[in-house]
């Protein structure tokens, strides 16, 4: 109970909406409180992670071998890029993917999903999850399993899809899976300043638990101080796994109906209205301006957003009212726009890749032959 209680704390958590929550209650009164519930929570997760290391929790070996991506605190972190990326680096080796995700803000949580987008890509995104939804259109040919149990769900993969790897979608936490690559992401946006556990801060578990990972990937690098990141993992944490910096480029526009494509550089000067509802939008935004776009007005939304009608009758108004030369959108924001066909033809989506630096060729090739040898 102690365990399945910490983990719906995290569920929770998750969201940006409670996210400020958290927040708005982080005035100078309630800081205490707050201070000695993260130290309870704190120690719960202490428990856990004894549990597992003591064999008291059962961590269980798939057939198949197992790349996990996750972070060490709620909010976005840059996941979804980096499952794409290995997704893609794994098809360009010839190495056959499945990907396991907890599918979350799904219409129902307890349902088990299997989505391969080659085979059927009529279906609701709302059965899987924005991003696991968004994963399976980028990556059509790789199978995306939806579960609330992640060892169901690659039960699932290896009975009906005989992936040559597994990858696991924000699983840092999940220790119920053995992994055999440990990815912990850090957002450079995000930084390390503040240690502090949910709910007085944004940690789900202490930092020092870097100590899981085989490797560190410093995400949005580009974009916010990687250097910062760096010397914090080096010279407080005492970090001793190899440690990655992975930029996140725009590389065009896309509108919302497919049918026409912009080149980033053709920004440079425009007026930009833009919508969000993403974890950490600043990066967003950030881009845009980085690339010349003239930011003129800006709807910001809770992360995981559900956009309705009211929602999309304030987007024309707003076009109306700031007449921008061009309304941009996420990737993971058009998976749940593209229903509304007012936006068909109005709303531009920014495309991402990841550009990770030179060495990580070389050590992801390294993970791979020792695969093969095994």
């Amino acid at each position: 109970m102690i365990f399945r209680n910490c983990q719906n704390f995290l569920k929770w958590s998750r969201s940006k909406k409670h996210q400020n929550k958290i927040m708005i209650f982080s005035s100078n009164l309630l800081k205490p409180l707050l201070f000695i519930i993260s130290l309870i929570y704190k120690a719960l997760v202490l428990l856990r992670l004894q549990g597992y290391k003591n064999g008291w929790l059962k961590t269980h070996r798939t057939k198949t071998p197992v790349i996990s991506v996750g972070n060490l605190t709620v909010g976005g972190s840059g996941k979804t890029p980096v499952v794409d990326l290995l997704v893609k680096e794994l098809q360009s080796r010839k190495i056959k993917p499945a990907i396991l995700s907890r599918g979350y803000g799904r219409n129902n949580p307890s349902s088990k999903k299997r989505l391969l987008f080659c085979e059927e890509n009529n279906v609701d995104h709302r059965d899987f999850g924005d991003e696991p939804y968004l994963l399976a259109m980028r990556n059509p040919e790789v199978p995306v399993h939806v579960n609330n149990s992640r060892i169901a769900a690659a039960y699932s993969a290896e009975t009906q899809d005989y992936p040559d790897v597994l990858i696991l979608d924000d699983a840092y936490q999940h220790l119920a899976i053995h992994r055999d690559l440990n990815l912990l992401l850090i957002d450079a946006e995000r930084g390390l300043e503040n240690h502090s556990l949910i709910p007085h801060g944004v940690f789900r578990e202490h930092a020092d638990q870097w100590v899981r990972a085989d490797a560190i990937i410093i995400t949005k690098a580009n974009i916010a101080s990687a250097h910062t990141v760096s010397e914090i993992l080096n010279n407080e944490m005492k970090v001793t796994c190899p440690v990655f910096t992975f930029n996140y480029e725009a590389s065009g526009l896309t509108r919302m109906d497919g049918k026409t494509r912009l080149n980033i550089q053709q920004l440079d000067g425009k007026n930009l209205l833009t919508i969000a509802g993403i974890a950490q939008p600043s990066g967003f935004r950030r881009l845009l301006e980085n690339h010349g776009g003239n930011l003129i007005g800006s709807l910001e939304y809770a992360d995981h957003h559900d956009y309705s009608i009211q929602d999309v009758r304030k987007i024309l108004k707003e076009q109306q009212n700031l007449n921008p030369d061009y309304i941009v959108t996420t990737e993971k924001d058009a998976v749940k726009l593209r229903q509304f066909h007012e936006l068909s033809d109005q709303v531009w989506i920014l495309e991402m890749e990841v550009q990770p630096e030179d060495s990580w060729q070389a050590y992801f090739d390294e993970f791979l032959a020792y695969l093969h040898k095994a």
